[in-house]
């Protein structure tokens, strides 16, 4: 069986409307006019970086003059480093400390109370009265009532110093876990004054990076200024593009054989157009 091959040509022809023909050929003259003098297109020079406003600038100004007077073991830093070289404690602090210690490493003195002589005092005259008023004062009695008396306000002393030498020895142990948290926490407290320098000096690099930015902006429009001229006068240009002549081709079956099955699907359309079945 032989080959043919069937082709549709279908060509198209547009112009653009009369009146305005005089409209693109002035706007294209112009277009190359303005190519011709490199100011077709033109780059945009003008700086797009925001300055800061005197208030922010006030307070950049007033942030470092306080983080300059609070820095190198001035002000805050050298209070802070005090701290830590003191275990974590300012100078009350250890006095206080101090007192803590003391109670809580110390031996018993049943006399180290100031308070303790004049209850002594009071405890064996009310003994001594009450012997007297009895009609036994010196007697065996009055010498058991003494001994009994002055041994419980001993151990009553000694109780005393007991509770309050755990209490110190906790507070002490307390005051221990505390230094050490102190002494973090003015080490980060030392900080802030260099933090509060660095964040003026980022507020810096941030205006000096956009900046940069900005004239690396300017330099690509003023180094692409030809070639976007050039662009330009071709998209000019192409405004006639769409009008001209166009060729559209539509290609058909290309060998007998599906010649052939087409034909065949079309007599078989035919045939049922009207209800009928084959």
């Amino acid at each position: 069986m032989g080959g043919s091959s069937n082709k549709t040509t279908t060509t198209s022809s547009s112009q653009p409307y009369k009146a305005s023909e005089p409209l693109l050929k002035q706007g294209m003259n112009d277009a190359l006019d303005l190519y011709r003098k490199g100011s077709l297109v033109q780059p945009n020079t003008m700086s797009t970086v925001v300055p800061y406003a005197q208030q922010t600038q006030a307070g950049m100004n007033d942030l470092q003059a306080i983080a300059g007077n609070n820095m190198g073991g001035q002000g805050l830093s050298g209070q802070m480093q005090g701290i830590i070289n003191s275990g974590g404690y300012n100078q009350e602090q250890n006095d206080a400390l101090e007192g803590i210690r003391n109670t809580a490493t110390g031996a018993f003195d049943i006399n180290a109370d100031p308070g303790f002589q004049q209850v002594l005092d009071k405890t064996m005259n009310a003994v001594n009265q009450n012997a007297a008023g009895l009609g036994r004062y010196g007697s065996g009695v009055h010498t058991g009532v003494m001994t009994q008396e002055l041994g419980d306000l001993g151990a009553r002393q000694y109780q005393d110093w007991q509770n309050r030498r755990d209490a110190a020895q906790s507070q002490l142990f307390n005051a221990g876990q505390q230094g050490q948290a102190n002494i973090g926490s003015a080490f980060e407290t030392m900080q802030d004054p260099a933090k509060a320098a660095m964040g003026v000096g980022g507020m810096y690099e941030d205006l000096y990076g956009r900046t940069l930015n900005d004239q690396l902006r300017i330099a690509n429009e003023q180094s692409n200024a030809p070639l976007a001229n050039i662009q330009a006068l071709l998209a000019a240009a192409s405004g006639g593009g769409q009008y001209g002549n166009t060729t559209q081709t539509a290609q058909g079956p290309n060998n007998t054989l599906s010649n052939i099955a087409g034909a065949g699907l079309g007599a078989m359309s035919m045939g049922t157009g009207g209800g009928g079945k084959l």
